[in-house]
C-alpha cells in the first residue's frame, strides 16, 4: 500500500512531460519552407524549447529580416498547435508517473513558459488536465517562473513543495521561493542547466520516487 505524502509538485511541460521536438520541429520546418527561409538545424531549434516566446521572435528577426518575424512566429505557433495532437508525444512513462504522483501527492500544478493556447493544447491533446489543480502559463510580457511559482504557492497550500523542470529557470524558481527542485536532466537543458537542483533524474519514470524522497526528507 502506497503511503500518501502531503505535498505539492509543480511541473514544467516542455522537456519535462512533453517531447517538444515531435511537434515544434516539423512546425518550424514547414513554415520556413513556405516562406522560403533556410532551414535551421534541429539543434538550433531545440535551444528555444521551454524558453519564453520573445527569445524565439528575437531569433527570427535575424533569420527573417524585413519585419517578418512576428508574422512568421504566429504561423509557427499555429502550425505547432496543429501538430501537437497529430505528431506530438509525451516522454515514455510520463502519464504513468503523473498517475502515481496524483495518488501520493496532495496537490499538483503546471508552470510553463508557453502561452495559454499552446499549454492547453498539449494538456488537452494528451488528456493530462485532470491531473492538475492549477495551471500557469506565460502571458505576454508577464512574470517569469519565479513569480509564477510564487503565485501557485499562494493559491495551493500543500507542503512541502517541489518544482520539476529541465531548464535553469525551473531551478531558479525553486530557489527564489525557498522550495526544493528536481532537475529533469533528460530534457532540453541537459544536466548542466539543472545542476543546482536538489535531485537530478534521467528519466521521467524516476520522478515519483524522487519526489517522495525529497518530501519525506522535508517532513517535520
Amino acid at each position: 500500500m502506497t503511503t500518501r505524502v502531503r505535498g505539492l509538485v509543480v511541473l514544467d511541460v516542455d522537456g519535462t512531460l512533453f517531447k517538444t521536438e515531435t511537434a515544434t520541429i516539423p512546425a518550424i520546418e514547414s513554415v520556413f519552407a513556405e516562406h522560403g527561409l533556410a532551414l535551421p538545424s534541429k539543434t538550433e531549434i531545440r535551444q528555444f524549447f521551454g524558453k519564453p516566446d520573445e527569445e524565439f521572435v528575437a531569433w527570427l528577426d535575424e533569420r527573417a529580416p524585413g519585419g517578418r518575424a512576428e508574422a512568421i512566429a504566429a504561423a509557427v505557433w499555429q502550425k505547432e498547435r496543429d501538430m501537437v495532437p497529430r505528431t506530438g508525444e509525451l516522454y515514455p512513462g510520463a502519464r504513468a508517473s503523473l498517475a502515481e504522483l496524483r495518488r501520493t501527492v496532495a496537490q499538483m500544478a503546471i508552470c510553463s513558459n508557453g502561452p495559454e493556447a499552446y499549454v492547453r493544447t498539449v494538456l488537452e491533446a494528451h488528456d493530462l488536465l485532470d491531473f492538475f489543480d492549477l495551471v500557469r502559463w506565460r502571458t505576454e510580457e508577464g512574470p517569469g517562473k519565479p513569480e509564477m511559482v510564487a503565485d501557485l504557492l499562494r493559491e495551493l497550500r500543500a507542503r512541502p513543495a517541489v518544482v520539476v523542470g529541465d531548464r535553469e529557470d525551473d531551478v531558479a524558481a525553486a530557489r527564489a521561493n525557498s522550495i526544493m527542485g528536481i532537475g529533469a536532466a533528460y530534457g532540453y537543458g541537459g544536466r548542466g542547466e539543472v545542476a543546482g537542483a536538489d535531485v537530478l533524474i534521467d528519466d521521467v519514470s524516476d520522478l515519483p520516487e524522487a519526489a517522495r524522497q525529497l518530501m519525506a526528507r522535508a517532513q517535520p
